[in-house]
């Protein structure tokens, strides 16, 4: 099931809904932190300690969004992205999608004050977005109703966890290569909003191995993939 869930994660990428929701993320993450950056700038404030809370949150929001939006497409439900899942969720369970926010909000923070792995945001982006496709799920017979009928197994065996492991953190480290290859070839005139653009370059390498366990997770529902 491992190589299964490797190809339908590849097949992500054939969709033309994956490539805007990842601009939409990208877009979520990165444009709150480039204003704050300028608007620090002019007015002295402290921009490390005010994007060690932001960052949490814009990075939450961005995935959330993304997640929730490619639910049906990750899962392997169907061809098409629901473009109005996250709206219809917030509305139909508020109080859920509100202790949702503030648990990933937490972990997130949490995880980026851990020396060495918080450098890694691929693996990050595994994590949060994990815990979100674990929550869509569990969502997805109160919003869609008869769309999930069976018991799911949320956490994989040995073999396939090592197997997302060895894959998520190579591709943390290529990611880590990437954006700052990126950053260095653009060469921003201040060093922060450099800093600040490899954040989501380099998570966003954390969605394929993402796209595995969320293809493991609609292959237990569909009865296979």
């Amino acid at each position: 099931m491992f190589w299964d869930s490797i190809v339908a994660a590849l097949k992500m990428f054939s969709y033309w809904e994956t490539y805007v929701a990842g601009l939409e993320y990208l877009a979520i993450y990165i444009i709150p932190m480039l204003v704050l950056s300028r608007f620090t700038g002019k007015g002295g404030l402290s921009l490390r300690y005010i994007s060690m809370l932001l960052i949490p949150a814009t990075q939450v929001a961005a995935l959330i969004m993304l997640i929730f939006t490619l639910a049906t497409l990750i899962f392997g439900f169907t061809n098409e992205a629901s473009w109005d899942f996250p709206w219809r969720v917030v509305m139909m369970a508020p109080m859920a999608f509100v202790m949702l926010v503030a648990v990933l909000i937490i972990v997130s923070f949490v995880f980026s004050l851990i020396p060495v792995l918080g450098r890694f945001h691929s693996l990050q982006t595994l994590i949060l977005g994990g815990l979100s496709l674990v929550f869509v799920l569990s969502m997805f017979d109160s919003v869609n109703p008869g769309q999930v009928r069976v018991d799911v197994n949320f956490i994989p065996g040995l073999w396939f966890t090592l197997g997302i492991i060895v894959i998520g953190g190579f591709l943390s480290w290529l990611g880590t290569i990437v954006s700052d290859l990126i950053v260095s070839r653009v060469g921003f005139s201040n060093a922060r909003t450099g800093q600040i653009i490899m954040i989501p370059i380099s998570a966003v390498f954390g969605f394929i191995p993402l796209f595995i366990y969320g293809a493991w997770l609609g292959a237990q529902v569909k009865g296979g993939f």
